[in-house]
């Protein structure tokens, strides 16, 4: 059984929002390498529709040396959306209906980490029926 950990940028007041806006001046090696080990640690992504609009328009392009690109660009992505039909980024599968069933499944799958990026309204849809295993917040120091 794998877990399923959230993975969130926040700042001291609880502002969760798209972190390239506001977390870039802040980024340094440590947050670098905790978010490299993070990635490798886990095998699959489950987004919400809006943080998968945003990666499945940045990632395809990304490369890099240390393979964070290819890594990312290689993971299945299951998507949770209610209005979505089609999904363009290499390996994303649609969730509609049960998420609690749908997820519930994706955590008896064999493997690594689930890890969540971003994703608020899903989060928050999935604490209601305590499926989230691990909590990871990078709280950053602004307001």
């Amino acid at each position: 059984m794998r877990k399923l950990v959230v993975s969130e940028f926040v700042t001291l007041d609880g502002v969760a929002e798209e972190p390239g806006k506001w977390s870039f001046p802040f980024w340094n090696e440590e947050i670098g390498k905790f978010k490299f080990d993070e990635l490798f640690s886990s095998d699959a992504l489950l987004l919400g529709r809006l943080t998968y609009q945003g990666f499945a328009k940045a990632w395809p392009s990304m490369n890099d040396e240390a393979g964070y690109g290819k890594r990312m660009n290689g993971f299945p992505e299951h998507v949770v959306s209610r209005t979505m039909e089609k999904l363009d980024w290499n390996n994303s599968h649609l969730i509609k209906g049960d998420i609690e069933k749908e997820v519930s499944k994706l955590k008896q799958q064999s493997g690594q980490d689930l890890l969540i990026f971003g994703s608020g309204q899903l989060v928050n849809a999935l604490l209601q029926h305590d499926l989230i295993d691990e909590y990871r917040f990078l709280v950053y120091p602004i307001f």
